[in-house]
Parts: C-alpha cells; structure tokens; sequence
C-alpha cells in the first residue's frame, strides 16, 4: 500500500509543474471570485488570506533569493519560523524595509492584513460565520496588501477586484 501512495505522489509531483508565486496568487484569487459568487462567505474570508500571505511569500523571496541570493531552503525556513502572513509581515518584511521609502506603505499593509487575519482566525478558530459586506471589505484589503505587496517586487502584476464590486447586493 505504501508503495502505491508512493507511486501516486511521484506521479503527481511529475505530472503537475510548480507554479510561480505569481500564478498561486491568480489562482487563488480566482477561487476566492468563485467562492464569493457561490455566496461562501467565511471561505472567502479564509481564501483571501492565503492570497495575501502569497503575496509576502513573493515578497521574501525576491528581497531574500532574488536580491540576496540567499538559499531557498533557508529562506522556507525563515518562512516556516515566522509562522503565517502576519508573523512573516512583523518578523521578516517590515524589518528588511524598516527605514526605506516602502516603511510608510507597510504601516498601511500591515493594519488592513490585520484586519483580514482577525477575520480568518474567527472562522478557522471560532466557528464564525462571515456576511457578504464583511467579504467583500477584506476582499477590497486584501486586493490593496497583495497589489502592494507585489509592487514593492517591482513585478508587473495587478489583482481586479471589479468582478467583486459588480456584485452590488447587500446582505
């Protein structure tokens, strides 16, 4: 048995190709679109998170592989230690930049990521239940952290939140 899961998990890892940083963001961007059509909410509270925390992931690997050449390995270990996107904005990313012209963006960044992890925690860790007003205001953060974030990699990439907006029912 082991043998065949073996199998499976090296047929797949052959058959699937890595995809960038970049392309796990549209792809989980687009998931949290389709979550949000399908009116699940405290999903998307969760989904628009994880996009968010791809976006520092873009982010520590341009400043830490890119620039620094530093090894990949040590930096997942970075990544890992600092323990989700607000522990690798506090322990990684605000420090690399502290004192530079993107300070005062990450101030801005880390108060709206603030505001989507409280959001994510009450559904993963307390059972919430999130409105349709309550997603689409950590949508418009998140769009704004991932934009941001991306932009201080200099990648030219832009997430659309106008399919969100076109939705224009209350709860």
């Amino acid at each position: 048995m082991q043998k065949e899961t073996e199998m499976v998990v090296n047929f797949v890892k052959e058959t699937i190709p890595e995809q960038s940083q970049i392309e796990r963001i549209k792809s989980n961007w687009s998931k949290t679109d389709k979550l949000f059509r399908r009116s699940e909410f405290s999903t998307v509270a969760i989904r628009a998170a994880t996009t968010v925390e791809l976006a520092a992931n873009l982010v520590i690997e341009h400043e830490f592989i890119e620039k620094r050449n530093l090894p990949v390995d040590f930096v997942e270990g970075l990544m890992k230690w600092a323990n989700g996107f607000m522990g690798k904005l506090d322990r990684l990313i605000i420090p690399i930049y502290k004192n530079t012209t993107h300070e005062k963006l990450l101030k801005e960044i880390r108060e709206r990521s603030k505001l989507i992890n409280d959001e994510r925690n009450g559904v993963v860790h307390r059972g919430e239940f999130k409105h349709r007003s309550t997603a689409l205001k950590r949508i418009n953060d998140a769009a704004f952290v991932v934009n941001s974030l991306v932009s201080i990699t200099g990648k030219d990439f832009h997430l659309e939140i106008s399919s969100f907006e076109d939705e224009v029912d209350d709860d």
